[in-house]
C-alpha cells in the first residue's frame, strides 16, 4: 500500500462563504463538465443580524471559522493546490467582514475574493449557462443576503441587478405586508424587467432549490432531481403563493422537508411570488449549478466553453468507465445507428450520440443486474445540459441495450417496475425510439464483442419494409444465430422484416 499515491493534481476546490452557508466543493478539474469529487455545506447564517446590526452574527462567525478550518485540513490531506475562495453579500456588507477575511487569510493562508453584486450575478449566470440552461431568459439567484437578477440573450449577459432581498433581509421585516412593500420597492427600480414578461425564468439558490424539492414531493414527480426541473409559469406562481402563506410548521408537514430546509422557504416563495407578478414567466426551470460552477466555467477557453455540455459529460464518463478507452469506437457506433433515425432532428441525434457514449458503462456488473443498474445509474448521473425527459430516454435506451426487455400494449408487455418512473416522463413514441436505439446498440456489441471499430465493416439500414444488416468480406465471420435473433427483435419493433446480407 505504501506505493499508492493520492493523485489530485488536476482537482480544483471552491470555498464559497455565503450569507447562509459556507461550502466546500472539490471538482475533478477545469473542464467543460466538472464533476464533484467532494461537497460539504455548513449552515452558519453569517448574515442573520446584518439588517439589524450591520455586523456578522458572533456565533455564526465561530461556526464559519471552524468550518473553514476543517476545509483547510481536508484540502491539505487531498493535496489540492488549486483553491478558489469567494465571499458574497454578508462579507461585502458587514462592517466587520474585512476583519473575518483577514483572520482567515492569516490563519490558513487562504486568499478570499470578495465579489460585488454585479460580479456575483455574472458568475451565477455563467454557472447556469455552463449547464446548458439560460441561453435566453431571466436568471434569479436567491441567497441569504441578496437576490441577483440577470437577463441573458444568446448566452451573453445583457442586464444584471443585485437586490438586498435575501432571506435574512426579509425575515428582519415585521410581517408579510412590510416584506411585500420592500420587495416591490426594489423590483420597481429594476427597469429591464418590464421588457422580459413571458420569458423563461431560471432559478437557483438554496431556498428556491428547496422549493423545487417540495414541488417534486407534492406532485409525486417520478424523478427526485431538482436540476432542470420545470414547472409551468402560471402553476409556479400559484405554488409560490401557496408556500409563501404557510407557517413553518405547516411547511414541514406538506412539503416533506426538514425544519432546516423550510426555515427560509416562506420568504423565498414570497420573493418569487412578487417577482412573477411582474414578469409572468413562461416556465420556471431550476438549475443545479450556479456561482461555483460559474467560477470554473469563467476560466475556460472560449472553444471549450462552446462544447456541448451533455456530450462533454458523457465523454468523461465513457473514458472513466468503458472497457477499451476508445472514443473512436463510440463514434463508430453512433455513425452505424444513425441510418435508423434519418428523419430525426439534431436534438435527437445529440441524445443518440450521448446514448452511444454511455453504452459500455455497466460491463463490470453481474449480467443478471446489468440492465437494472445501467438504468438506475444513468437516470441520476451528474450530467450537464439535460432535462428529465432526456435523462429518461438515455436510461431506457441503456436498459434495453443491456438486455432489459421492455414492451408496451398488453399486460405481459407492461413496463417493469424498474423503468416505470422514467416511462412516465416519455410519451410512447419516445419510448419506442429509446428501445430502437438500445436494441441497435445491443446488436453492435453482439457483433463486435465491444471492439466497436469492427462496425466499419458492416452496415445497418432500414427501408420502408425491411431492416438490413450487411456484413462485408472482413466481417462475414461475425454472423451467428445470436446476431440474427437480435436483428429480428429490432425488426419486429420497427414493423419490418429482418435481412442479413453477407
Amino acid at each position: 500500500m505504501s506505493d499508492q499515491r493520492l493523485d489530485t493534481k488536476n482537482y480544483v476546490a471552491i470555498i464559497d462563504i455565503g450569507s447562509n452557508a459556507v461550502r466546500l466543493v472539490v471538482y475533478d478539474g477545469l473542464n467543460r463538465a466538472p464533476f464533484k469529487i467532494h461537497s460539504e455545506r455548513v449552515v452558519c447564517n453569517l448574515g442573520a443580524d446584518l439588517a439589524m446590526t450591520g455586523r456578522l452574527n458572533p456565533d455564526s462567525v465561530k461556526k464559519a471559522f471552524d468550518a473553514i478550518s476543517r476545509f483547510s485540513g481536508l484540502l491539505t490531506a487531498m493535496k489540492i493546490k488549486n483553491v478558489r475562495a469567494v465571499a458574497t453579500a454578508a462579507m461585502r456588507d458587514a462592517k466587520d467582514g474585512r476583519d473575518f477575511i483577514d483572520r482567515v487569510q492569516e490563519e490558513f493562508g487562504l486568499e478570499i475574493r470578495v465579489i460585488d453584486g454585479d460580479e456575483e450575478a455574472r458568475l451565477a449566470a455563467q454557472g447556469v449557462i455552463a449547464n446548458g440552461l439560460g441561453g435566453n431568459g431571466v436568471i434569479g439567484d436567491y441567497g441569504g443576503g441578496s437576490l441577483e437578477l440577470i437577463v441573458v440573450e444568446n448566452h451573453k449577459v445583457k442586464h444584471k441587478a443585485s437586490l438586498p432581498l435575501g432571506s435574512h433581509r426579509l425575515l428582519a421585516e415585521a410581517g408579510r405586508s412590510a416584506r411585500i412593500k420592500k420587495i416591490d420597492a426594489h423590483l420597481t427600480d429594476v427597469d429591464f424587467l418590464k421588457d422580459y414578461s413571458g420569458a423563461d425564468f431560471y432559478a437557483m439558490g438554496g431556498a428556491w432549490r428547496s422549493m423545487a424539492m417540495a414541488h417534486i414531493y407534492m406532485t409525486k414527480h417520478p424523478l427526485k432531481l431538482l436540476d432542470h426541473y420545470q414547472i409551468d409559469g402560471r402553476k409556479a406562481s400559484e405554488f409560490a403563493a401557496l408556500i409563501s402563506r404557510q407557517s413553518m410548521a405547516s411547511l414541514e408537514k406538506i412539503v416533506g422537508l426538514s425544519k432546516k430546509r423550510v426555515k427560509d422557504m416562506g420568504v423565498a416563495a414570497l420573493a418569487m411570488e412578487c417577482l412573477f407578478e411582474k414578469i409572468r414567466p413562461r416556465q420556471l426551470i431550476f438549475s443545479g449549478t450556479g456561482l461555483r460552477e460559474g467560477l470554473l466555467f469563467d476560466q475556460l477557453k472560449p472553444a471549450t466553453q462552446r462544447q456541448d455540455a451533455l456530450i462533454a459529460s458523457c465523454t468523461k464518463i465513457a473514458l472513466k468507465i468503458s472497457r477499451f478507452d476508445d472514443l473512436r469506437g463510440f463514434k463508430d457506433l453512433f455513425t452505424w445507428t444513425q441510418p435508423l433515425f434519418e428523419k430525426k432532428d439534431a436534438g435527437f441525434k445529440r441524445l443518440l450520440e450521448a446514448s452511444c457514449l454511455l453504452s459500455d458503462t455497466s460491463w463490470f456488473e453481474s449480467e443478471d443486474y446489468q440492465a437494472d443498474h445501467a438504468f438506475e445509474r444513468i437516470l441520476v448521473m451528474p450530467f450537464y445540459g439535460i432535462d428529465h425527459a432526456d435523462r429518461a430516454f438515455l436510461a431506457v435506451s441503456q436498459f434495453v441495450r443491456y438486455r432489459g426487455y421492455l414492451r408496451r400494449g398488453s399486460r405481459a408487455q407492461e413496463p417493469t417496475e424498474v423503468t416505470r418512473p422514467a416511462q412516465k416522463l416519455l410519451d410512447g413514441d419516445w419510448v419506442d425510439l429509446a428501445m430502437i436505439a438500445g436494441l441497435a446498440q445491443r446488436i453492435g456489441y453482439l457483433l463486435t464483442g465491444g471492439a466497436l471499430g469492427l462496425l466499419q465493416h458492416t452496415e445497418l439500414r432500414a427501408t420502408p419494409k425491411q431492416l438490413y444488416l450487411k456484413l462485408n468480406d472482413k466481417a462475414s465471420a461475425l454472423n451467428a444465430e445470436v446476431i440474427r435473433e437480435a436483428l429480428q427483435a429490432l425488426a419486429k419493433l420497427m414493423g419490418k422484416e429482418a435481412v442479413v446480407e453477407g
